[in-house]
């Protein structure tokens, strides 16, 4: 039953991702999905003083549970899952950094954010982790996830059951890409 609700989002998330410019990296083979975005919000200063201003692009980030789902395909544990989702997310940066500084349509993002209910212990790779302002965005965002993990996780209603998860939005900017990766 759980891979018919899998085969079902894929269908969805391919949809979604035509609709909002969501683009693979390297073919799909990394952590990462990226889409360019306006920022709509208040001016934001982040802590290493970069400033992302109403109307300035940013890049959207975004897991790629394709990619997740085959690795959880190959082993279920989630202390396996934790450790290569992190070690996969690094690879995925490595590449963002190649990326954003030789290709010129990135030259001006000096941002990249996500809503995610992953973020205990993704400061540790560069990222601040802030309050969604909203919340309606947070409330939304929140179910939306939960129902990827349910998805996708191996122990997603065990893991539901036994931790209360709200989205948060996490932040890493070009500067910290370039020094950490």
């Amino acid at each position: 039953m759980k891979n018919i609700f899998k085969y079902l989002w894929s269908l969805w998330e391919d949809l979604f991702a035509k609709i909002n410019g969501i683009q693979d990296i390297n073919g799909g083979n990394f952590a990462l999905r990226i889409a360019v975005k306006k920022y709509r919000g208040k001016d934001m200063t982040l802590n290493d003083g970069t400033l992302l201003k109403h109307g300035e692009r940013y890049i959207e980030l975004h897991l790629n549970n394709k990619f997740f789902s085959k690795i959880s395909s190959h082993n279920s544990s989630s202390v396996y899952l934790g450790i290569t989702a992190v070690k996969e997310l690094k690879k995925s940066l490595h590449l963002l950094k190649k990326i954003i500084n030789e290709n010129p349509e990135f030259f001006d993002i000096n941002v990249f954010m996500a809503y995610s209910l992953f973020y205990r212990g993704i400061d540790k790779l560069g990222f601040e982790i802030r309050e969604i302002r909203s919340p309606l965005v947070r409330y939304i965002f929140s179910i939306y996830e939960k129902l990827l993990l349910l998805i996708f996780h191996p122990d997603g209603i065990k893991r539901l059951k036994s931790k209360n998860f709200t989205s948060k939005n996490v932040i890493i900017t070009r500067n910290t890409i370039n020094n950490l990766y």
